[in-house]
């Protein structure tokens, strides 16, 4: 066993050691809760840490106080306008109609209180919520049977007041408390103060290890310019900061950033060894400080003993954050709507699509590459996006969904899908060559592979065995922008990106919008 001086004060064990773990599953995720969200009462803190979380494309648990909201229109107009944005998510939860302790109701009063609050945010907001948040964080047994009457699936207390489940797939109640925090309350209760994102990163690692998730508690005071004892409307730009040097550091280490009620969508295996609890518990008795746990586990990271799958790439040329992993020195082909069926695509021709049995009709023509206008054949105007591209992974397969799709595309859980709707069909990649980049949207299957999801949603190379291992296929229009074949190595690098990334360009002239169509 080999000892590694991480800093004067921690010890961290390397080297041949048997790793275990407590949970033996994990989300790899994290989720944020906004607790205390009501009208006239700091809203400009409210709507700035919410528009941070939309700046960061992050997704957010908002807690409702059903009594207390509707009538601001700068809260309640806001809330709204970040719904139809649809992405990143705002998941409404229900904070209680007065922020009572429903423990001191008995259960006919406790489920009236939360079916009053569910009304309100469904008149407003058009939702009814999943996830309740109990004020005070108390719960008891009539709780839980009011909480059943009102149809909710998810209750985040805390962790005193209800202990964290390991996570468990497909039952009726989840337990889901927070167990980490940007910020407390002093010994006193008589104001709340804001901690750095490493003391809530620390945490975070903690719960991680322990439960397989963790959730972030935050309230508006934290976030406030507190004068004496007194929190103004005014955001505090410093912890502001903090809050998003935190969702940073979240991504870049790999992980999701989801709603609550999306975590137990999430289940995979653990990758934080038991035994790295010892350095968890040295931070709680203070024994040792946040940045030395920081410190410690980056340095675990870098050996590979905790490693977490999903990747975050920064997009300096958009000056954006990707959630998305760059596929870099990818073998590329191109194809198009209409090509015969020869040795080249293994005699499979391009006439129906692998979600569309008349994309040569729906596209308008046949995407001749010999013959263009611009980036556009010759002869008609596509009635569809004449960028588009083919990857090895299909969701949809005989009128049903692939067995896989929910737990590998990394949007499986942003929306509910219709039986016949493609997860893939239509979604975007950026495409780059040299300082050529085009964009392009995801409109079949191939090349020749079409299960290869560890390398489109994971970080292996293509398992695709011709064409030089080829693992992306092109339209003229694609590959004619970026210069596929002028240096006669047709390498690029891809990635996914969200629809608002894409910027104007010729990929924007004509979008394809359309679903999956099978002949009757």
């Amino acid at each position: 066993m080999k000892i590694i001086f991480v800093s004067s004060a921690v010890l961290l064990f390397a080297g041949i050691i048997q790793i275990s773990y407590a949970s033996t599953e994990s989300c790899q995720c994290v989720a944020f809760r906004l607790d205390d969200i009501q009208d006239y009462w700091l809203d400009n803190v409210q709507t700035k840490i919410i528009d941070t979380f939309q700046q960061k494309n992050a997704s957010l648990t908002i807690g409702i106080i059903g009594n207390h909201i509707g009538q601001d229109a700068k809260i309640t107009d806001d809330i709204k306008s970040k719904l139809k944005l649809g992405n990143p998510e705002i998941e409404i939860a229900n904070h209680g109609w007065n922020h009572e302790d429903f423990t001191q109701f008995n259960l006919d009063m406790q489920s009236i209180l939360m079916k009053n609050t569910n009304d309100k945010i469904s008149s407003l907001f058009g939702i009814t919520p999943s996830v309740f948040i109990p004020p005070f964080n108390t719960i008891n047994s009539n709780i839980m049977v009011a909480f059943l009457q009102n149809n909710f699936q998810y209750i985040s207390a805390n962790t005193t007041q209800d202990a964290p489940h390991y996570l468990i797939k497909n039952t009726v109640v989840y337990h889901l408390p927070g167990t980490a925090k940007t910020g407390n309350l002093n010994d006193g209760n008589t104001y709340w103060y804001s901690e750095n994102h490493r003391q809530t990163f620390a945490e975070i690692m903690d719960s991680l290890q322990k439960y397989g998730y963790a959730i972030i508690v935050m309230h508006p005071q934290e976030y406030s310019v507190r004068q004496a004892l007194n929190y103004s409307n005014t955001a505090d730009e410093n912890q502001i900061h903090e809050l998003e040097l935190l969702i940073d550091e979240v991504r870049n280490d790999g992980l999701k950033i989801v709603t609550i009620s999306k975590i137990p969508k999430h289940i995979t295996n653990q990758t934080i060894p038991v035994w790295t609890s010892n350095l968890f518990t040295w931070y709680e008795k203070g024994k040792i400080s946040e940045d030395e746990v920081y410190n410690a586990v980056k340095f675990l990271m870098s050996q590979n003993v905790i490693q977490f799958n999903f990747q975050t790439i920064t997009n300096d040329s958009m000056n954006a954050d990707s959630i998305y992993p760059l596929h870099q020195n990818i073998t590329t082909t191109f194809f198009w709507v209409g090509e015969p069926a020869d040795q080249d695509n293994q005699f499979i021709d391009n006439l129906a699509s692998i979600w569309d049995d008349k994309w040569l009709e729906h596209y308008g023509g046949i995407d001749d590459p010999t013959s263009r206008n611009g980036y556009f054949p010759a002869k008609f105007l596509p009635l569809e996006n004449p960028f588009y591209f083919a990857l090895p992974y299909n969701d949809y397969i005989n009128g049903s969904r692939a067995s896989d799709a929910y737990k590998v595309v990394y949007w499986a859980n942003e929306k509910n899908w219709t039986d016949s709707e493609s997860m893939l069909k239509n979604k975007w990649i950026k495409i780059i060559k040299g300082d050529k980049t085009a964009y392009a949207q995801w409109e079949d299957a191939g090349p020749n592979v079409y299960d290869d999801a560890s390398y489109v949603f994971g970080n292996n190379l293509p398992k695709n065995k011709s064409a030089n291992n080829s693992g992306l296929d092109v339209s003229p229009a694609v590959s004619d922008y970026i210069g596929l074949y002028t240096d006669n190595k047709n390498i690029v690098s891809w990635q996914f990106v969200n629809s608002e990334q894409v910027p104007d360009g010729p990929w924007k002239k004509i979008i394809t919008t359309s679903q999956i169509y099978q002949q009757p």
